[in-house]
């Protein structure tokens, strides 16, 4: 034993138990505090020591998870003596689930005319933030490049001559004060609290359409990134410069739209479509990846020390805590959702199959799927890489075979 009380074979033991971690007699409160975050820096989730999260199979699953992890009394039976405290275990808890590759498996079964062999497919699940998912999201994304024609409110050399320079284009930052209430409620009224603030903004300005993000503070604190479109309303522009020189530009009466929102608002004004886009695509873009850091792109901009400011994206917690609390990673309204369903409309329909209609215009099924269950890479063999296989009708019955001996044993 130390002279704090504290077994040195602890320091080296990275899959310590949280329980024995928590009653481990430590009579420095500092070095307590200390040891409690490098614990969980360092701890890799093992779901043998954590049957609580997993189904019989070992797969974290997100009822069992919000079960425990939202529960105080649940929390303290894994070890754990807050929300806050289980930050950095619950990133480790998402990525385990993330990068677990399950499959879907279907029965494609032929329903027309003539007779064809019953076909068999694997089909990868789309996971916030696996591979499947971040493709499926940039797609959807893609449509801020190339859909939106690019509109221009104001540039620099505006503010040279003697008139009001404006927008309607706002990049507004929502943040969350403490004070408000603690990190589960935050999260838990987060979207009530938004869509209170965007009814107020169209009350007062009429007709507003917008494009939001959420995000996570290190602390685990939400905020809200929202690209604002206003289409009844323009705001006077003025620059400002910061302590470092940086050059932003900002609108008066920011005091009109802050008031409606409980905690501190940033507001910036954009000056072009185009140039938003690109940001809000690199940001999302992180997120999904589950990156931190600067989304900051100095070859994309002629003047570094000019635009809007961007903190730091937390995008493993920001991941994390969308996941644990069934938050949706953005969300389009307005002018911005028309152009996202067209994109989506063209994209399905573009180099395709026509299927076959009757007389009356009706589809004429040739095919069906039928769900047959969710099963692991590993118990198909398939390697997480590939997202669809097609499987032989021998192999399918052993498996299904096998899920029923499971259940019944």
């Amino acid at each position: 034993m130390t002279n704090h009380g504290v077994d040195e074979g602890f320091h080296q033991n990275l899959q310590v138990s949280r329980e024995s971690f928590r009653t481990c007699e430590v009579s420095n409160p500092d070095l307590k505090k200390s040891l409690v975050e490098e614990t969980q820096r360092r701890l890799v989730f093992d779901p043998n020591l954590y049957e609580q999260l997993t189904d019989r199979k070992g797969r974290p699953r997100l009822y069992r998870a919000r079960h425990m992890l939202l529960d105080p009394e649940n929390l303290e039976d894994l070890g754990f003596e807050s929300f806050e405290d289980v930050l950095a275990f619950g990133e480790e808890l998402f990525s385990y689930w993330r990068d677990l590759s399950e499959f879907i498996l279907l029965r494609k079964r032929w329903v027309g005319k003539g007779e064809k062999k019953d076909e068999y497919l694997a089909v990868k699940c789309s996971k916030r933030g696996n591979d499947v998912y971040q493709k499926r999201i940039k797609l959807r994304l893609g449509w801020l490049n190339r859909e939106v024609e690019d509109k221009k409110f104001f540039e620099i050399k505006s503010f040279q001559v003697d008139k009001a320079v404006k927008t309607s284009l706002l990049w507004v930052t929502l943040t969350w004060d403490p004070g408000q209430g603690d990190l589960l409620f935050a999260w838990e009224n987060l979207g009530k609290d938004f869509n209170r603030f965007v009814s107020a903004l169209r009350r007062k300005y009429g007709r507003v359409s917008y494009l939001r993000v959420w995000e996570s503070y290190e602390s685990g604190f939400p905020h809200v990134h929202a690209v604002m479109f206003f289409e009844e309303a323009e705001f006077t522009v003025f620059q400002h410069r910061d302590q470092e020189g940086k050059l932003t530009f900002r609108i008066h009466k920011k005091n009109e739209i802050s008031d409606l929102w409980h905690s501190h608002v940033d507001i910036q004004a954009i000056s072009s479509l185009s140039n938003v886009f690109t940001y809000l695509k690199k940001h999302q873009e992180k997120v999904i990846l589950g990156l931190s850091g600067s989304i900051q792109d100095p070859e994309s901009i002629e003047d570094t020390r000019v635009g809007f400011d961007l903190e730091n994206v937390k995008g493993l917690r920001t991941l994390f805590l969308s996941w644990l609390f069934r938050k949706r990673s953005f969300s389009v309204s307005g002018d911005f959702r028309e152009k996202l369903l067209d994109l989506i409309s063209h994209l399905h329909n573009s180099n395709m199959k026509k299927d076959q209609v009757d007389l009356f215009g009706e589809l004429v099924k040739e095919w069906e799927y039928l769900f047959l269950g969710v099963f692991l890479g590993s118990e198909l063999g398939i390697p997480g890489g590939i997202w669809v296989k097609a499987l032989e009708g021998v192999q399918v019955s052993k498996l299904l075979d096998l899920r029923r001996d499971f259940i019944n044993d």
